[in-house]
Order: C-alpha cells, then sequence, then structure tokens
C-alpha cells in the first residue's frame, strides 16, 4: 500500500464568483441485458433510483433493441425478438417485449436514450445466415447468429430503414409525440471495433442514412445521432461527421444527413488479463489521465465541424474499467467497481470533465454509467453494477445522491491540492483534492472528494473550507449538514466485509446491510453562524477515496 500526502488542501469557494448553470452531466446510466428492464428486481431498482436518486430525469441506453433470441438476457446480452418475416419475406413486428421495456422506464421517469441495434436474425444476409442444429457441429449453446451475425449490415437497407420507421411510430403512437420529443436515437454501438461491427465505415453511414430517412419519416422531431466509437474511434468519428455535414446522402444525393448529437466512449483501464484463472496478477488501477486524454482527443474532432455547433456530446460509455461482466473472481482489480473508490473516481472524473468542457466550443453534455444489476451472481461479484443481490447498492449509488444535491448554479472552487490530469507528470500515485460548489433555492453546497487513481493507497487529508461571500447575513443562524462516503459510511459493500462476506444473508443481516447502504452524515447537523465578512471556514479529515457533501441552508429553512 501507497501512503498519501498529508498535507492540508485548501479549498477556497467565492458563492459571488458564479461560472454559470451546474450541467448535472451526469445523469445517465445504461447496460446490455435490455430483458432486465422490466423483471421484478429491474423495476424496483429503476424505482429507487428514481425516487432516491434522481434529481431530474435520467436517461437510460441499452444494447439490443433489435436483437434476436429468446427473450432472456444473460450477461451481456439479450434479445427482443421485434422483426421477423413470414414465409413471403414480409416483415412481422413485435412489440411484446419492446412495450415492457420502455413502459418500465417511462413509469420511472427515466429517458430512453435508444441505440437502434443489432440486426436481426432475419435481416443477416441469406449467404451467411445459418440456424445451429444438433447436426450442425456447433456446440451446444453455441449459435451461429449470436456468435455474430448480429453484427452484419443488413442484407437488405430498406427493410432495415422499414423496421426503424415502425419501431419510432410504435413509441410515438404508445407514449405520445411529446414524450419521445424528449428522447435521443443513436444508430449502433462502437462500430469502429469488429466486437460489435463487421461492416465497412462507408457501410455504417449508408445503414445511418437509411436510418435517418426512417425515423424522420415516423417522426419529423426525432433527436438521432452516433456513432458511439469507442476511445480508439477518432478517426472513424471523423469520417462519420464528415459524411454527415459535408457528404453525400445514400438516399437523397443531396448533401448531409441529419445528426442531432455525436457519441463517443471512454474507459479507465484495460485490466490485462481479463480473466486470470487463479493466477496472480499485477496491481492496476483506472487511469483519469486516460479518459481526460480520450476526452480531449474526441471532443477535438467533434469541435473541428463548426456545423455541429449547440448539438449535444454524450460520453454514453464513461467508466473506470473495460468489462462489466467481469468481476473480482476474473481480475482482483475489479475491486474498485465494489468499494469508495468508484463514486470518488466518477466525481473526480465529473469535475475535470466540467473544467474541460470551458475550452470546448461544443462541449460535453451528458456521461453515462454503464451499470445496473446483474442476475445470477455472488454477493459484490465486483462487476460494474449500481446494486448487487437482493438490491444492496454500492457505493456509487450514494456517490450519484451526493453530486444529485448539488444545486443549478455552478460556483468557482480553487484547490491548494488539484492536479491536470492532462498534464505529463501525472500519474496514478497523484493525490487530488478537488471540488464542486454549487447554490441554488436559498442552498449552498459544495462536494469534495480526496482521490488517487492507485486504489491501494491509502491516508487522509485534512480538508479546510474556506467559504466567501455566503448569500447569507452576517450573524445568521445557518444549518450545516455534512454528508460522507469513505470506508466507514454510505458503504454496504464494507459491512458486508465486516459481516464476514455471507453469500446468503438473514434478515438481520440484510437489514444491516439496507441500513449502510444509504447516505449517511458524517455527525449530526449543526447550526454555525455567518461570520460578519459573510464567510465560514469549516475544517475535517478526509479519507483517500472518500468524498464530502457540505450543505448550507438558513436554519429557519431547514
Amino acid at each position: 500500500m501507497t501512503k498519501g500526502n498529508n498535507e492540508p488542501a485548501v479549498l477556497k469557494v467565492d458563492y459571488a464568483a458564479s461560472e454559470g448553470p451546474l450541467d448535472h452531466i451526469w445523469t445517465s446510466i445504461g447496460f446490455d441485458e435490455i430483458n432486465w428492464s422490466y423483471t421484478p428486481r429491474g423495476k424496483d431498482l429503476l424505482g429507487m433510483l428514481n425516487r432516491e436518486v434522481a434529481e431530474q430525469p435520467y436517461y437510460v441506453r441499452n444494447h439490443n433493441a433489435f436483437t434476436s433470441g429468446n427473450g432472456l438476457s444473460y450477461p451481456a446480452g439479450g434479445s427482443t425478438n421485434v422483426y421477423r418475416e413470414d414465409e413471403n419475406g414480409n416483415a412481422v413486428y413485435n412489440w411484446e417485449i419492446i412495450d415492457q421495456i420502455y413502459d418500465a422506464y417511462i413509469s420511472n421517469n427515466f429517458r430512453p436514450l435508444i441505440e437502434l441495434g443489432f440486426l436481426p436474425y432475419d435481416l443477416v444476409p441469406d449467404q451467411t445466415k445459418e440456424a445451429a442444429s444438433f447436426n450442425s457441429g456447433f456446440d451446444l449453446g453455441y449459435e451461429n447468429y449470436e456468435s455474430g451475425k448480429w453484427k452484419l449490415p443488413p442484407k437488405d437497407y430498406t427493410k432495415w430503414e422499414k423496421l426503424v420507421e415502425a419501431f419510432v411510430a410504435h413509441l410515438v403512437e404508445r407514449y405520445g409525440a411529446d414524450e419521445v420529443a424528449n428522447w435521443y436515437f443513436e444508430l449502433w454501438n462502437e462500430p469502429n471495433i469488429r466486437h460489435y461491427w463487421h461492416g465497412t465505415v462507408e457501410e455504417y453511414c449508408k445503414l445511418y442514412d437509411y436510418s435517418v430517412a426512417g425515423a424522420t419519416r415516423a417522426f419529423p422531431q426525432i433527436k438521432i445521432g452516433g456513432p458511439g466509437a469507442t476511445d480508439k474511434g477518432a478517426e472513424f468519428m471523423r469520417f462519420f461527421l464528415e459524411h454527415c455535414t459535408r457528404g453525400q446522402n445514400y438516399i437523397t444525393g443531396k448533401r448531409g444527413t441529419q445528426i442531432d448529437f455525436v457519441s463517443f466512449h471512454t474507459k479507465g483501464a484495460y485490466f490485462d488479463p481479463r480473466r486470470t484463472y487463479g493466477h496472480p496478477v499485477p496491481k492496476a488501477s483506472p487511469s483519469l489521465a486516460k479518459m481526460m486524454g480520450d476526452i480531449r482527443r474526441m471532443t477535438g474532432v467533434i469541435n473541428s465541424f463548426p456545423e455541429l455547433a449547440g448539438k449535444p456530446v454524450f460520453i454514453d460509455e464513461c467508466d473506470p474499467a473495460v468489462g462489466t461482466i467481469y468481476g473480482v473472481y476474473d481480475n482482483p482489480n475489479f475491486i474498485v467497481c465494489n468499494n469508495e473508490y468508484y463514486p470518488t473516481f466518477v466525481a473526480a472524473l465529473v469535475g475535470e470533465i466540467l473544467k474541460y468542457n470551458r475550452s470546448l466550443n461544443i462541449p460535453v453534455t451528458l456521461i453515462t454509467h454503464w451499470a445496473f444489476y446483474f442476475e445470477g451472481k455472488r454477493f459484490f461479484e465486483g462487476n460494474r453494477v449500481l446494486a448487487t443481490n437482493h438490491n444492496i447498492v454500492g457505493p456509487i449509488v450514494p456517490g450519484l445522491q451526493i453530486l444529485g444535491k448539488l444545486g443549478s448554479e455552478k460556483i468557482r472552487v480553487e484547490t491548494s491540492a488539484g492536479a491536470n490530469p492532462l498534464s505529463e507528470d501525472f500519474s496514478d500515485q497523484t493525490q487530488v483534492v478537488d471540488g464542486l460548489a454549487a447554490k441554488g433555492n436559498e442552498k449552498c453546497s459544495v462536494v469534495v472528494w480526496n482521490h488517487a487513481d492507485d486504489w491501494t493507497t491509502e491516508g487522509s487529508r485534512t480538508v479546510e473550507l474556506h467559504l466567501e461571500n455566503l448569500p447569507y447575513t452576517a450573524g445568521q443562524q445557518i444549518e450545516l449538514k455534512h454528508w460522507r462516503i469513505d470506508a466507514d459510511h454510505s458503504n454496504a459493500y464494507t459491512e458486508w466485509v465486516k459481516l464476514g462476506r455471507p453469500e446468503g444473508p438473514d434478515e438481520e443481516q440484510l437489514a444491516q446491510l439496507r441500513k449502510s447502504q444509504q447516505l449517511a452524515l458524517l455527525e449530526q447537523p449543526s447550526t454555525v453562524t455567518v461570520e460578519q465578512t459573510g464567510s465560514l471556514k469549516i475544517s475535517f479529515e478526509l479519507p483517500l477515496h472518500g468524498m464530502s457533501l457540505v450543505e448550507l441552508t438558513p436554519a429557519t429553512q431547514a
């Protein structure tokens, strides 16, 4: 274990120094397993997020809206059977599963960010289509379609276009134009890598044009975009944006194609090997520097197209490490998904993105946490999820709660313990104590995190908060609340470890876990008095990989 810096960190927050609206860019989740949206556990988790976490409607993104299969999700898989063809090659649409998915979202105040993908079985090119049988030579459970045919461009682009049109028209009919106008539609996922797309960039652009044609015919107000490229997809992104803004449309023959937002992905680590089979592996950690480098590179491409000014930019997979299906039994470094490291890393990343946004004409407007839950796993498996078994949530959920408590007006924060992840001397040992501050509705708040990328680093820092020009009168009584996430607060994982890591916790243990998962106060609320200068000074200890929220409200408003 490495020991962190123990010098006091001074954060000056000047509540007269507004930096404009605070964009709550963290309000989106996503997951592959689309059929878990409407399971009892899935609906329960969506309901809890809506009631206890979401300060505004969260967006939700999924893979597999068009994928064929048996309608049962499994890790990194799912299907809807939305499309098939009859014996004459005519389209037959089935909305049964689709309706269950989007009903679950809308009833819990989520807004879909819908991937148009993947390729339905009956749109697989005929020369490659093959149904596995018991005599086909495939191992049991290894179906030809599931093994990769869903990654192909369609056999008939017009049939794809009509599928998109019928799909969008059905959503508008079921949920209403006003509701669907708030949604976003994205073609495919990560088409720059063969793990998801077995076509060319030209074929992707062609499919995009056909998708836009079908979608806009069904709903002219639709918001559609892409490409959802990986962090290595800068040139793919450039080709796609060139096509949309200046290229020849595959259908109309005219210049350009409608694009309402641009999307890409970044991950903080690629743990190698993903699965160790019991062998020891070296310590590895997510990297703020890597992610901010990805963001600089990809937003650089986007900002080179002035035609895109005013368009939203989504990082609609934005996570500490690749591989949501992997956990601590595959590679111990995935411990970062279980504990207090996860929310602290996210908070630090959000802070850095918001800083970097100030240098961009076309900034990042939304990031998606690719995390939900898994069926059939052990307690705290270490998958990148919001909740483990029994929907016991990990510290990431109170982390999102803390961010959600911030107000609508961003306030400048100056720290003596900051560091730029894009600087050459930034390393996984670099310790950052920084924060986000906001005000609104007579509340002043500041979130502070103590982060180092190296998850094994230990220690704590004394934080000195200097709050200046508070919008209160000298001598006014103010209620102070101090919320905390660390190893001992708002942390069901730590409690589970203390209980002996039970795989089948009894009711008393479950009650303890449910209590420990709640966002916790560090201490009881107190009343403080604003100084004559309109300022306050607050000091506290903050462990590494911990975060605090300090809230001030007039005592009469408490």
